[in-house]
């Protein structure tokens, strides 16, 4: 089908006059070099045990507070209950074990609103993944990891995979962010800290190292690295972004310097704290005595569990556990 001559032209107005949209940013310095855009396609590449997931969904929690966009999550290799461990210690600004049952119901039932699990008891192939993300109706999609799904381990079933992908997200609007690992050479000793205080450590992975060849960069929209130095005593707590592609710089973001990733530091499991800035602190509730926390309702819970997730959503079964700005400015929970 062809598309219609002067089908592009508010577009092309709106660029001469500097009014393309910009995409969402979460309110710290990450923004000057990724934000959200929909419709796209976007890689995440990383060592294992750098911390990847962590990170991801940390900017994903950020998205939905600041944003309201909703995730359906594929993780192969970690469960909902320890992902919404995370993410109510992040939310909440303390740890984990401190709060009560109480407050641990209700952010629990409040975040979820915003993400939804995919089962990860079964071995899914990509096509099925992808239907399952399109049934969503979720503004976001995430693969972590690639590798885990049942998929054919060939140059050419990778290129399938995105073509699949890309259709996937131009159809329903959805972005999908795939989290990869790199291959066998770039943990062998050529990628190794030889001297310096790093020395023995090894060093990020480049765009090319990923796993299954560049079938993956050619096809993706935006391309970040995630590495941490987990053998050293001070830098194992912070987390690099290297930004290694951004295919529309127009609305925002830009490819991070040779050496200069932004830094993240872990802020005690907290939420990451990006140049003094930690962009969850206005997002968070404040806390009130553990007897004045209430249960989740029965109606929340199962007087609609026969509704989809969607479903719930568009008739506010949540809306009553969404955090409100007082007076001062602080958000606080609605009880």
């Amino acid at each position: 089908m062809l598309k219609k001559a002067g089908d592009s032209i508010d577009y092309l107005l709106n660029y001469r006059n500097g009014k393309i949209k910009q995409g969402l940013e979460i309110g710290c310095p990450l923004d000057d070099y990724l934000r959200f855009k929909p419709k796209q396609l976007n890689i995440i590449l990383g060592h294992d045990n750098v911390g990847k997931t962590y990170w991801i969904n940390w900017y994903f929690l950020n998205l939905a507070l600041k944003h309201e966009l909703t995730f359906c999550i594929w993780s192969g290799e970690n469960q909902k209950g320890q992902i919404l461990r995370d993410l109510i210690q992040m939310y909440s600004g303390q740890q984990f074990k401190t709060l009560t049952e109480d407050e641990i119901m209700s952010y629990s039932t409040y975040l979820e609103q915003y993400f939804q699990f995919v089962d990860n008891s079964k071995l899914y192939k990509p096509e099925e993944l992808l239907k399952i993300f399109e049934k969503s109706e979720c503004k976001v999609g995430l693969i972590d990891p690639f590798t885990g799904l049942d998929r054919q381990m060939t140059y050419e079933g990778n290129y399938e995979f995105m073509n699949k992908a890309r259709q996937m997200v131009n159809f329903t609007g959805m972005t999908l962010y795939i989290n990869t690992h790199p291959n066998t050479e770039s943990g062998r000793g050529s990628n190794i800290y030889t001297e310096g205080e790093w020395k023995g450590n090894l060093k990020a992975p480049l765009k090319d190292h990923i796993e299954g060849g560049k079938a993956f960069s050619n096809r993706c929209d935006d391309f970040f690295v995630i590495h941490r130095l987990v053998k050293d005593p001070i830098m194992k707590y912070s987390t690099w972004i290297n930004v290694e592609k951004i295919k529309d710089v127009e609305t925002g973001g830009k490819h991070t310097g040779l050496n200069e990733p932004v830094m993240c530091n872990f802020n005690s499991g907290l939420g990451f704290v990006i140049g003094n800035v930690d962009p969850l602190q206005k997002h968070r509730p404040k806390r009130v005595k553990s007897n004045s926390f209430p249960t989740v309702k029965p109606d929340i819970v199962n007087g609609k569990e026969l509704l989809s997730f969607s479903e719930r959503m568009k008739q506010g079964a949540f809306e009553e556990l969404k955090p409100i700005e007082n007076k001062d400015g602080e958000m606080t929970m609605p009880f």
